[in-house]
C-alpha cells in the first residue's frame, strides 16, 4: 500500500524508515497516521526511524505533527526515532519545545 506523500520501507526485522517526499500533506495528518501505524503494523514492525535528513527547519506545525505520530505510535506499541536532523532543524526545534519529546532521536539507523 503507498502512502501518497512519504516513501515507507521495511528495513530490517522489525524496523521501517519513513522518508517524507515534498510532496507529504501534513494537513491530513490524523489519515496519514492511521495509514503508516497500520502499515508499520501489517508488516509487523516495531520500530519506526523517520528521516529528517531534508527537512533544514522543524517549525511547531511540523513539530505537532512528529509528537502526533510518535505518540500514536506508542499507543500501538511501537518505537519511533527521528534520524539525520539537521543542526539548523534541531536548533529551530529548541527554541520552542518545552519537554521531552514523545520520539528518541538518533544521528543514523543503528547497524
Amino acid at each position: 500500500m503507498a502512502i501518497p506523500g512519504i516513501h515507507l520501507t521495511r528495513i530490517g526485522k522489525g524496523n521501517f524508515l519513513l522518508e517524507p517526499l515534498r510532496s507529504m500533506n501534513i494537513q491530513d495528518r490524523d489519515n496519514l497516521l492511521q495509514q503508516v501505524v497500520a502499515q508499520v503494523q501489517q508488516g509487523r514492525g516495531a520500530h519506526l526511524y523517520y528521516d529528517l535528513g531534508e527537512l533544514p527547519i522543524i517549525d511547531q506545525v511540523y513539530y505537532d505533527w512528529l509528537d502526533r505520530l510518535a505518540r500514536t505510535c506508542q499507543a500501538a506499541n511501537l518505537k519511533m526515532t527521528c534520524i539525520n536532523m539537521q543542526p539548523t532543524a534541531a536548533f529551530t526545534l529548541s527554541k520552542f519545545i518545552t519537554g521531552k519529546p514523545a520520539f528518541a532521536t538518533a544521528l543514523d539507523v543503528p547497524d
